[in-house]
């Protein structure tokens, strides 16, 4: 809508995961970046919260979840009215956006294509539909009178046995990183003693649903022979629950790394990952906080679709079994967990091992083209 009034008072009602909340960071930086003097107010769960502290782009963070029971959600629905804002954006399909202008309901309640897949660009179709095509290049607005915006290309699912390259998006998830976050992450490799001679590899083996996980003796196995053969050195992170599954990974290996789990913040986990040559993970948060730091991406995926959540790096993986339940999505295996029993050591080593020297060629050709 090119006669669009810009917006003064923004208010963006986000999610509540960690890793749903850095797929609709792209959000957050469009709005920003078209209307830099607006203030912009973020409502995301109790979670997703600590990314988003002291965020410039964010005038002011509401957690949604201080408006509990009945009379908390008045009281939320009183802070939308007061708030009065020009552009609201709803990402969770709340019944807030009836509070503000009942009238374009529709715009909140259209549901999303079919074939726009990855999570990402559907929170961007929603800006967009929701936006009634915000003016100008970067926002792809859509023609008058169309219904919701034409969709943003997804990523590519991965095929085959082994190791798959993804399509490269159009735009990355970001985390906003403070000067004290990266001092905190030096302080901590400098405890840790790495060697800045070796590359760093994280590894995330954790995820918040068991049947996403590979096995603690495969990361074990797979963590000695990087260290052995491909001369780095190895981080395990992790969330404070996951400790006990990290402890078992060291325990099995012969070889040092290091465990990060509880040490570090998910903006300090995201300055760490920034500092990596690899990162490995399953589908979880660790993943998307990866691709928000444009680091390299070996993903494992077993039960969901790496259309919706998978990386989308040039130099990203993912590696999924072709079997005819996968994906089913559920939150239980009805058979013997074969879709991650299926990956092996040796590919996803390969995998890792192709990445790496990918990336060091990559590194060499810029270098070698600077004057």
């Amino acid at each position: 809508m090119s006669n669009m009034v810009t917006p003064k008072r923004i208010l963006v009602i986000g999610l509540s995961n960690i890793g749903d909340a850095i797929l609709m960071s792209p959000v957050i930086e469009r709005l920003h970046r078209r209307y830099p003097q607006a203030s912009l107010t973020l409502l995301v769960g109790e979670r997703a919260e600590p990314l988003f502290h002291h965020d410039p782009r964010i005038n002011r963070l509401v957690c949604v979840d201080e408006f509990e029971g009945l009379w908390g959600r008045l009281r939320l629905a009183g802070l939308v009215w007061n708030a009065q804002p020009d552009l609201l954006i709803d990402l969770r399909k709340t019944a807030l956006s009836l509070v503000w202008r009942p009238w374009r309901v529709l715009r909140y309640v259209w549901p999303v294509p079919r074939h726009v897949t990855h999570m990402k660009d559907r929170h961007l179709w929603r800006l967009q539909a929701q936006g009634s095509g915000l003016p100008g290049p970067d926002m792809c607005p859509t023609e008058v009178g169309a219904g919701p915006p034409r969709a943003l290309a997804g990523a590519g699912r991965a095929q085959g046995n082994g190791p798959q390259p993804t399509a490269q998006s159009p735009e990355r998830p970001s985390i906003w990183i403070a000067q004290e976050d990266l001092d905190s992450v030096n302080r901590l490799m400098s405890r840790w003693g790495l060697d800045p001679r070796r590359r760093l590899v994280v590894v995330s083996p954790g995820a918040r649903s068991h049947i996403k996980r590979w096995y603690p003796d495969r990361f074990a196995r797979l963590a000695d022979r990087l260290i052995d053969e491909g001369d780095v050195e190895v981080v395990f992170t992790g969330e404070p629950e996951e400790g006990p599954l990290v402890t078992e990974i060291l325990g099995a290996m012969r070889h040092r790394a290091h465990n990060a789990v509880g040490a570090t913040t998910i903006r300090q986990l995201a300055g760490l990952m920034r500092r990596a040559s690899l990162v490995i993970t399953n589908d979880s948060a660790a993943l998307h906080v990866a691709c928000a730091m444009d680091v390299p991406v070996l993903a494992l995926f077993g039960p969901t679709d790496p259309r919706k959540y998978g990386p989308t790096g040039q130099h990203d993986r993912v590696i999924q079994r072709r079997l005819f339940c996968v994906p089913c999505e559920q939150a239980l295996c009805r058979f013997n967990h074969e879709c991650m029993r299926f990956i092996s050591v040796e590919d996803v080593y390969a995998a890792a091992v192709e990445i790496l020297q990918q990336t060091a060629n990559s590194r060499q050709h810029t270098e070698a083209g600077k004057p």
